[in-house]
């Protein structure tokens, strides 16, 4: 009976003493930082990025803090790594929609040995000598996105019988190097099939853009596929085809990432499928990895996709739920 007393004892002693490393670990100032070319303010994406963020720092009981604006510039990101380096942190995740607007921070945190995750947009100059001096990317394959959705828009326009004869692939932020990809995703299926792609510049701002592809097929009757890149372009898409009386089926068009209107759409027939990035994954994932790399030097093989993924009719409604939830 001594003995197994003592055995438990010596069991709870243990626990506690593990318990005790474990939060003496945690409590040792952990602090990591992300900064997006984006703003989780009236932005359904970012919001959901910014919850993998937070829920993950409540599990290793870490201060995290998302540096972003909604109104994305060079300049801006630049002085946001220049807040973040200043605040010490033991982990940085970046977007990199401009590598040279990040440059001098990765190579100043590289010198002080702070680890960085590049995040949502990949390094354009990876495995060249421009590269970034990051760990890795974690994110979705933004050109193979944009290939899913074409390739899904010429499959229904043979199903319907028809053809796709033209199509415009819209751009909401110039010089993004993650929506150049996808458009450019598309062109590599509009090329391997002869037909003509074209880009239109709109922005972020609904009604502006809806008044730009009215603009756009006024001058291009004979365009049948369009393919927008995100929520705030979807929006401008469903203006338009509100306020031109476009019927389901007339025009074959596409988005990429979630919100509640483009689930409208997609089961209203105006939208063949939306390129899902799971933006939570994004957050999560990268406060994961900055910590068990800063603690454990531990990191994966490569780089890290959480996408493409399709939603469609055919699982629109499951996905919705998982929105609502704050996980999609």
């Amino acid at each position: 009976m001594l003995k197994r007393v003592l055995l438990v004892s010596l069991l709870v002693v243990g626990v506690l003493l593990v318990s005790l490393g474990v939060a003496g670990a945690q409590d040792s100032a952990l602090k990591f930082i992300m900064i997006a070319h984006g703003s989780p303010a009236g932005n359904p994406f970012w919001s959901t990025v910014e919850k993998g963020m937070v829920d993950a720092c409540a599990l290793l009981s870490a201060d995290c803090q998302w540096l972003g604006d909604p109104n994305y510039s060079a300049e801006a990101m630049a002085g946001y790594w220049e807040d973040a380096l200043a605040a010490q942190p033991t982990g940085i995740g970046t977007s990199a929609p401009d590598a040279e607007a990040v440059r001098a921070g990765v190579e100043s945190a590289n010198a002080q040995g702070i680890p960085v995750i590049i995040f949502n947009t990949a390094d354009k100059g990876a495995g060249t000598d421009q590269a970034l001096g990051v760990l890795f990317y974690i994110g979705a394959n933004e050109r193979t996105g944009g290939q899913s959705n074409a390739r899904r828009v010429l499959a229904q326009a043979a199903a319907d019988g028809g053809t796709i004869t033209r199509g415009v692939c819209t751009i909401q932020e110039q010089g993004h190097s993650g929506l150049e990809a996808r458009c450019a995703g598309v062109r590599d299926v509009f090329d391997e099939n002869g037909i003509q792609l074209d880009i239109l510049d709109i922005s972020n701002d609904p009604t502006e853009s809806a008044g730009k592809i009215q603009d756009y097929f006024t001058a291009n009757p004979d365009t049948n596929a369009i393919f927008m890149l995100g929520p705030n372009p979807a929006s401008a898409l469903n203006l338009y085809v509100t306020e031109a009386g476009i019927q389901p089926g007339q025009l074959y068009a596409t988005t990429h990432d979630t919100s509640q209107e483009i689930f409208d759409m997609i089961k209203a027939g105006y939208l063949l499928q939306a390129i899902d990035q799971q933006p939570y994954l994004q957050g999560y994932e990268t406060i994961n990895w900055l910590f068990l790399n800063s603690q454990y030097k531990l990191a994966p093989g490569g780089d890290i996709f959480t996408g493409p993924g399709i939603i469609d009719a055919s699982n629109v409604a499951a996905i919705e739920e998982l929105v609502r939830a704050g996980y999609r």
